[in-house]
C-alpha cells in the first residue's frame, strides 16, 4: 500500500491525447475505449503532463502500469490488490477516496470497467469484445460554451499563488474551459484585498470567488471588478459598504452576489438591481430596506 502522503490526493478533468498502445488488431482495445477515457476525466489533471503528484501520471497506459514514486497502483489480475482501484472504491468522507476536493466520485460503471480492466490483466492488447460484462459508459454531455480560458497551461503559476497567498483555486468541473473557484473557507483571514490584487494574472480564469468572513474591503472591490468572468461573488461578513459596491456593476456576467451581514444599505445595492445577468442577491442582515410585505 502506498503511504498516504506519497499517492496524489485529487482527481480532477483534463483533456489529453493517450498513447495509442500497439495492437495487432483492428478493434479499438479496452484500455482505449474505457479505461482512457475514465482517467482523462477524472485524473489527469493532477497527474499529466502538468502535474505529476508523488511522480504519478495516469495519461498514458505505459506511465499507468510504471505507477507513483512508491511503487505500482495497479497490480494485474489483482483489483483488490491494486492502489488505485483501492483509492477509488474507499468512502467519500474517507481522506484517502479518489478523486477528492468535492470533485465527482467515479460512477459505479466506471469502477467496474477499472476493475473487469485490472482482474482481466491490466492489458494493453485486449478489445472491448474481451470483456462481455464491462457496463457501457454514460455518454460525456455535449460541451458548453466556454466560461473562461484553459485553466491547465496555467497551473504551475496557479499552484505558485496557491502556495503564496493561502488560498485555493480549483477547477469548477471536469471541464478546463469552465473556470476556477477562488475559496478561502480554510484560511479566511489570510484573505485581503491584497491578495486579490495579487490574483490579477489569473483573474479571466476564475468564475467563482468564494471570500466570506476574509479581511476583504471595499479596496479588494475595485480589484474584483477587473475579473471579467466572475459569476458568482460571497461577501458574507466582510467590510464591504456601499460606497464600494459600486465598481461591480461592470461585471456584466455575474449573477449571483452575497451580502449577507454586511454594512450594505439601499443606496449602495440600486445600481445592482438593474444588472442584466444578477439573478441572485442576498441581502439578510444588511440594511437595505425588505420589500414591502416581508420582515426587517
Amino acid at each position: 500500500m502506498l503511504p498516504k502522503s506519497s499517492f496524489l490526493r485529487g482527481f480532477a478533468f483534463a483533456g489529453f491525447a493517450w498513447a495509442v498502445v500497439g495492437t495487432t488488431r483492428a478493434e479499438t482495445t479496452f484500455y482505449q475505449a474505457r479505461i482512457a477515457p475514465i482517467l482523462d476525466r477524472h485524473c489527469v489533471s493532477c497527474h499529466g503532463p502538468e502535474k505529476q503528484k508523488a511522480k504519478l501520471r495516469l495519461d498514458s497506459f505505459e506511465a499507468v502500469l510504471r505507477g507513483a514514486e512508491s511503487g505500482a497502483i495497479v497490480k494485474p489480475g489483482d483489483a483488490r490488490g491494486s492502489e488505485l482501484f483501492r483509492r477509488i472504491t474507499l468512502p467519500a468522507s474517507d481522506d484517502e477516496v479518489m478523486p477528492t476536493d468535492g470533485k465527482p466520485l467515479l460512477s459505479k460503471d466506471e469502477i467496474r470497467n477499472i476493475e473487469l480492466w485490472i482482474v482481466g490483466g491490466a492489458s494493453a492488447t485486449k478489445v472491448v469484445a474481451d470483456f462481455p460484462g464491462a457496463p457501457s459508459l454514460s455518454r460525456f454531455k455535449p460541451a458548453e460554451p466556454a466560461r473562461a480560458p484553459d485553466w491547465r497551461p496555467r497551473a504551475s503559476e496557479i499552484a505558485a499563488l496557491e502556495a503564496k497567498l493561502h488560498v485555493r483555486l480549483i477547477p469548477r468541473s471536469q471541464v478546463p474551459t469552465d473556470g476556477l473557484v477562488l475559496r478561502t473557507a480554510s484560511s479566511p483571514g489570510r484573505c485581503d484585498d491584497s491578495a486579490l490584487a495579487a490574483l490579477a494574472s489569473v483573474a479571466p480564469l476564475i468564475v467563482e470567488a468564494e471570500l466570506a468572513r476574509t479581511r476583504v474591503t471595499d479596496a479588494g472591490v475595485v480589484a474584483l471588478a477587473a475579473w471579467e468572468n466572475l459569476r458568482a461573488v460571497d461577501l458574507t461578513r466582510t467590510a464591504v459598504t456601499s460606497a464600494g459596491l459600486a465598481p461591480l456593476s461592470r461585471l456584466r456576467l455575474l449573477e449571483s452576489l452575497n451580502l449577507t451581514d454586511t454594512a450594505v444599505d439601499d443606496t449602495g445595492v440600486s445600481a445592482l438591481r438593474t444588472m442584466p445577468s444578477l439573478r441572485r442577491l442576498w441581502l439578510h442582515g444588511t440594511r437595505v430596506t425588505p420589500p414591502a410585505g416581508e420582515g426587517g
